[in-house]
């Protein structure tokens, strides 16, 4: 078969269907009918109504996942995607939920994280199932709800129905990513004596809202009888680059800072609004023990490489260690910041969990692990990931090999599985990010690869 050329002949309708996904605005949200909220319900009854239209065999696993599956025998391949975004945020060029083509890219929050990639994915089975192609192991489209938030939906699945024998997700990017650093989600609590010795005091601090994203935006709330504010903030923007805007009225001022948020994945790509806003408190007459914990924190989390918490660590095959300052929240003498650690695949979670108890103890603060994510490494030389390199290689004439990343994807939750695209090298990364997109021509090449990969792996 020329999958090159079939895979053009489905642009049109994979614009059309990924348009249905997209336009469903499926963040989560709190409910006491559905598992993570109506519109993470909808769009997964949206795919599984469009994959059934299409004749394939569906099932929805009572709202927590779901699948499409195609082809026989008592083998199973996976292909894990998530259909849940993260929130849209501010500054779109567009209505973020009204997906739109411009210039011949896709627009739309979920178009690259991972409603397009999963359209990709699908629309390869149904290019094979058109064509008569009758696979002899069983491809399963495995559909998650959860996977920006706590991965509730893919364990239940996987509670209840088949793991597969080996699989990947189309969630990163090509040629294979055959290993993902161990992820680290924890939060830490400072409590503070009420003492008045400054002449400004925090009300109120906030930013953040995911641990796995850089932070947009962050806000303080000072009680202050300090008319220099507004200057020593001038000379603070001026010195550190960065965007922020001040309010005084009736003895307040209200600090808001903005950053430039990207997936928590590569933190040093980013602007943290949270660690800006501290840096310029730090400069400003609070009390001994305010500016005491915002030094703590400033100075732990300013390096995106672990070396304030002590853990800074790499390896050769996983790279260096990344830390997230991700979420603040301070009021009535609590202050409570959440971050994200990304940790090399040859370091033991027991070594970096060692490291921070040690250190936050000498902060005076309170640890606590909230999500941990173990790393995942598959060899090089796994026929699987031999199979998924040679036709990315075979399809694009390239001669790249199997890498890691960072990121934690689907991947985790197989016994046996990698990441597989839908990004290119030269690919725009804008997961997470304001006027998010994938170039059309990637998603037309990708069903080619997926194509190609079906087709090799159950011919």
């Amino acid at each position: 078969m020329n999958f090159n050329t079939l895979s053009n002949d489905y642009k049109e309708e994979y614009i059309k269907k990924a348009f249905e996904l997209l336009k469903i605005p499926s963040v989560f949200e709190e409910s006491d009918r559905y598992p993570y909220g109506k519109a993470i319900d909808d769009v997964l009854d949206k795919a599984l109504s469009i994959a059934e239209d299409d004749g394939f065999v569906t099932k929805n696993v009572d709202g927590h996942g779901g699948h499409i599956e195609f082809g026989e025998g008592e083998d199973l391949i996976g292909i894990l995607g998530h259909l849940d975004v993260v929130p849209a945020g501010e500054g779109w060029s567009s209505n973020p939920f009204e997906p739109v083509v411009k210039d011949n890219k896709l627009y739309a929050r979920g178009a690259q994280d991972d409603k397009g990639p999963v359209m990709a994915a699908y629309i390869a089975m149904k290019l094979l199932k058109d064509q008569g192609f009758h696979p002899k192991k069983r491809v399963r489209l495995i559909l998650g709800t959860d996977e920006e938030r706590d991965w509730k939906g893919i364990e239940y699945y996987f509670k209840e129905e088949e793991m597969p024998a080996v699989g990947f997700t189309p969630d990163a990017s090509f040629p294979v990513i055959h290993a993902e650093k161990g992820l680290l989600d924890c939060f830490i609590t400072f409590e503070m004596e009420d003492r008045k010795d400054g002449t400004i005091e925090i009300l109120q601090l906030a930013g953040g809202d995911r641990l796995n994203m850089v932070p947009e935006e962050a806000t303080a709330v000072l009680k202050t009888a300090d008319n220099n504010l507004k200057k020593k903030l001038k000379e603070y923007k001026e010195k550190e680059n960065i965007e922020a805007l001040l309010e005084v009225k009736d003895g307040r001022g209200i600090v808001k800072v903005k950053g430039k948020a990207v997936h928590a994945s590569k933190p040093e790509e980013g602007q943290n609004a949270i660690t800006g806003l501290l840096g310029f408190l730090l400069e400003l007459p609070l009390s001994s023990t305010q500016k005491g914990v915002i030094r703590k924190i400033h100075k732990a989390f300013l390096m995106t490489d672990g070396e304030g918490l002590d853990i800074k660590r790499s390896d050769k095959v996983s790279g260096p260690l990344t830390s997230n300052l991700g979420s603040i929240e301070f009021h009535e003498g609590t202050c409570k910041v959440g971050f994200n650690l990304r940790y090399p695949v040859t370091v033991e979670y027991e070594t970096v969990l060692e490291c921070l108890e040690r250190v936050v103890s000498k902060m005076n603060g309170t640890l606590k692990v909230y999500d941990h994510l173990p790393s995942i490494h598959l060899d090089k030389g796994h026929p699987f990931v031999e199979t998924l390199l040679d036709v990315y290689n075979s399809v694009t004439g390239e001669r790249l090999s199997a890498h890691t990343i960072g990121g934690a994807t689907y991947a985790r939750a197989l016994d046996a599985g990698v990441a597989y695209g839908a990004l290119f090298a030269d690919s725009p990364d804008t997961a997470h990010q304001k006027d998010e997109h994938v170039f059309l021509d990637d998603m037309v090449r990708a069903i080619e690869i997926y194509a190609t990969c079906i087709y090799e792996l159950t011919k």
